[in-house]
């Protein structure tokens, strides 16, 4: 491939294949976009208390995320500001400070460096403390219990880089009587794919589903998305939609579908859990107006450019999937399960059943998804087949559909692949804005 070949024809519907294999442009996606964009890093729920504290990364930079004495949530890069060994190497716990194992400089845990062994010995009147305190994220921001941040100290809010994403949220955020809470715990895996694989599959790949997970339809169990059976073969009154900025949904569905199949599954397990559903819709109709409480539960989901989601019940998990970076070939997946914290006991004791079962390290869908995102970079790895594109061109050429009245997005059929030329034309325009041609689609 020529250098000047755009990497993103979406006239054309192709993707070259290179952009998920080339070391440089792995590379150059770090700096480009990971260091640029709104990161998630958690959840409110995982940090509650001064001194609490959590790791996580952002592209391949260790992150400690702390609740300090004062009350406040910083993020901070997970490295000591001496020789730059990781300063904290639990997942979470509490802490008034952190030490670090290689040669004991000692930081709070809002930041500041405390304790230099042999401090005026060593350094005399050289060492200005104030000024070698732990390095923060310079913008940090919480958008229903989720914390984001970012290392683009002039980039732009987290309100305005999620846009309409935000009118969806809501929705799966004023449904929860308690707000969401994470159970304890987190599930990783490693695989050997690129991450914009994982991602795109949750923007709008719907295609796969009959395919991939057909077995999974096929058993005898407890569905993660309830509404399945009942909207078989109406695949018209679901939609994808595709949001600025690369963000994408699909298998959204308007008029309070979703609910009247809650309000009947509630049933099976007796009134109190058929008075929790009902209070979770009076909920959002008293917070949010009728057409966008119709939403109910919005589906799948994917933020720019690595936070997936899944929220299909309030008698189900809500899914969080973060893939995390590890090299053009390589991602680790985290994994939480999301609850409402005043469900019905009964409810979350089913959610974490569910969440283990369907998508999670051993779950059936998640095993589905892995082998799916591992053989296509088997196949796709080498000398020639490097040298093709990956075709997304179901849609190209075609006009988008008229969504419902008032709600936003750019609507387009349950089975398409404009949510994945979305998200390309958009990692194309942070990475390069010359290796992207025009949308043909709008």
């Amino acid at each position: 491939m020529r250098n000047s070949e755009p990497y993103v024809k979406l006239d054309e519907g192709l993707v070259s294949r290179k952009i998920f294999f080339d070391e440089q442009i792995y590379a150059e996606e770090l700096e480009r976009i990971f260091a640029r964009c709104w990161l998630f890093l958690g959840h409110e729920s995982q940090i509650p208390a001064p001194g609490d504290y959590m790791t996580a990364y952002m592209g391949e930079d260790p992150i400690l995320i702390c609740r300090g004495s004062d009350g406040v949530v910083r993020a901070f890069l997970n490295s000591c500001r001496h020789r730059g060994m990781k300063v904290c190497r639990a997942d979470r716990g509490n802490a008034r400070q952190f030490t670090c194992s290689f040669h004991g400089w000692t930081y709070t845990n809002t930041g500041e460096l405390r304790g230099v062994p042999l401090g005026k010995e060593a350094y005399g009147d050289r060492l200005n403390k104030s000024s070698w305190g732990l390095l923060e994220v310079p913008k940090l921001a919480v958008y229903g219990g989720m914390i984001f941040g970012n290392w683009d100290a002039g980039a732009e809010s987290l309100d305005q880089f999620l846009g309409d994403l935000r009118w969806y949220l809501d929705v799966m955020i004023e449904r929860q009587l308690g707000g969401i809470e994470f159970v304890p715990g987190v599930q990783r895996y490693s695989l050997n794919a690129n991450w914009k694989i994982a991602s795109e599959n949750f923007a709008g790949d719907t295609y796969h589903l009959a395919y991939s997970h057909g077995s999974m339809f096929k058993l005898d169990i407890r569905q993660i998305n309830p509404a399945n059976p009942s909207f078989r073969d109406k695949e018209t009154e679901y939609f994808n939609i595709g949001l600025d900025n690369g963000h994408g949904m699909t298998g959204v569905v308007f008029g309070g579908e979703r609910y009247r199949v809650d309000r009947l599954l509630a049933e099976e397990y007796g009134p109190e859990v058929v008075e929790y559903v009902e209070a979770c819709q009076e909920q959002l109709l008293k917070a949010l107006p009728k057409h966008q409480a119709g939403v109910y539960a919005p589906s799948f989901s994917n933020m720019f450019p690595n936070l997936s989601f899944n929220d299909f019940s309030a008698l189900r998990p809500i899914g969080f999937y973060l893939w995390l970076p590890k090299g053009p070939g390589r991602i680790e997946a985290w994994n939480w399960c999301g609850i409402d914290r005043d469900a019905p006991q009964v409810i979350k004791d089913q959610a974490r059943v569910d969440f283990s079962r369907i998508q999670s390290v051993s779950g059936i869908a998640a095993q589905d998804d892995t082998e799916n995102f591992e053989q296509v970079t088997e196949a796709t790895r080498g000398v020639i087949g490097q040298q093709l594109d990956f075709n997304y061109q179901m849609n190209v050429g075609q006009p988008l559909l008229d969504g419902p009245a008032d709600c936003p997005g750019r609507f387009a059929p349950y089975i398409s692949e404009t949510n994945q030329l979305n998200f390309y034309q958009y990692w194309a325009e942070l990475y390069d804005a010359r290796r992207v041609t025009k949308n043909v689609n709008g």
